[in-house]
């Protein structure tokens, strides 16, 4: 099936379903991160169709997020993407389950936190204990549900340049990598589009929160690394030898791994980490001459507390990280917004089926802002926490 004709399909499915009433276009997704994609597949549960769009043409391959709670993998579960299938692409608890501080990877041993519980016993309170899976699986896992789900036309390469709302729905002007420019009327937007959200800003919503926490450079690097910490498996490596600092980030001991290096941007550009030079910030970190290693990604990164102002401007909403910006100090981000697109999603589809008034929709940020403040609290406390701890342990000998 063509997407021209699959878009005729869509169209006309939904005038027999729902009348006249309903637009042709229920609902436009901008951004097909984990929040968007989770947004569109909750939609289609309720029989509301979607457009979903993003702007890269292919998916991120940066590992990102990692942690994947309870609550979010009980909302993938009722979607069609199993927590089972989750947990088994993601890393085993034995490599996952500690938090280490460590003078270097091969140095000396400080002490260890367990991360979250997800042992066995754990099941005794959920059946989904938390598992770590690096964001690309974890959205291709999402993105071959959305395949196999007629109600979502999911489309890359297509960035929303401008909004125009009207009394009964919202005129989206779409451009394909190519400069194509096209329209298309819906009735809602969620904008998921991301920390740096386009849309946001194109909206005049602000951001409330210090934006600038602390600078780092994420180095994105291949490397075998499981003989070297087959002895103190875990999935954060907290650095302090004076050489290196930061963090190393063990999405698979195998082969992913991120160093976050910090650096300040008045003093030195991101530029100035070439590959050389981020080889051996690698090298300082493990602590002696690597395994053969491949460096796939070198991209600064810069950690906030933010929350916006307001999650609705009329028709469109904020869900995700353009809703909300925390330190990655208990792995909240990610988990929030999937719980954003669940509140929302359903929402959205009591009003678009005349089940609810539109005022249901004022709920959307009345519930989802304060957790988002509090997570964002949460995390900020936590990432105070743990600068307290380091900066004690630099100071000792």
């Amino acid at each position: 099936m063509t997407k021209a004709i699959f878009e005729i399909y869509l169209k006309y499915e939904n005038i027999l379903i729902y009348g006249f009433g309903m637009p042709a276009t229920p609902v436009l997704i901008v951004g097909a991160g984990p929040v968007g994609q989770l947004a569109a597949l909750l939609l289609s549960r309720h029989g509301i169709a979607s457009r979903l769009v993003d702007r890269r043409s292919a998916p991120s391959t940066a590992p990102k997020a990692h942690a994947v709670n309870p609550r979010t993998l009980e909302i993938c579960d009722s979607v069609g993407v199993p927590a089972a299938r989750l947990h088994a692409a993601g890393a085993s608890a034995n490599d996952a389950g500690w938090v280490r501080f460590v003078g270097t990877l091969a140095g000396p041993d400080f002490g260890a936190l367990p991360y979250e519980r997800q042992d066995d016993n754990a099941l005794a309170h959920t059946p989904f204990p938390l598992t770590n899976i690096p964001q690309p699986k974890f959205e291709a896992a999402l993105a071959e549900a959305i395949a196999a789900d007629r109600n979502i036309l999911f489309t890359r390469g297509v960035a929303c340049a401008g909004l125009a709302e009207g009394t009964s729905g919202v005129t989206a002007t779409l451009e394909s990598a190519g400069g194509e420019v096209s329209t298309l009327d819906c009735g809602y937007v969620i904008a998921a589009d991301g920390a740096g959200s386009p849309l946001r800003e194109m909206l005049g919503i602000a951001m409330e929160g210090p934006p600038s926490l602390q600078h780092y450079v994420m180095i994105h690097f291949k490397a075998d690394l499981r003989t070297l910490t087959e002895a103190r498996p875990g999935v954060l490596y907290f650095l302090f030898d004076p050489k290196t600092g930061g963090v190393l980030i063990a999405y698979d001991r195998a082969d992913t791994w991120v160093l976050m290096h910090p650096y300040d941007p008045d003093a030195e550009t991101r530029e100035s980490f070439d590959d050389t030079r981020c080889r051996k910030l690698i090298e300082a970190a493990i602590g002696m001459t690597p395994p053969p290693l491949q460096i796939h990604n070198i991209s600064p990164w810069t950690m906030s507390a933010q929350v916006a102002e307001r999650y609705r401007e009329g028709r469109v909403f904020l869900a995700g990280d353009a809703a909300h910006r925390f330190p990655p100090t208990g792995g909240l981000g990610l988990n929030t917004g999937a719980v954003d697109a669940q509140n929302l999603a359903w929402k959205l589809a009591a009003v678009l089926k005349g089940e609810a008034g539109a005022a249901l929709l004022d709920t959307y940020e009345i519930e989802r802002r304060p957790v988002a403040k509090v997570n964002c609290e949460q995390s900020l406390a936590n990432a105070g926490k743990l600068f307290d701890l380091l900066f004690a342990l630099h100071g000792t000998d």
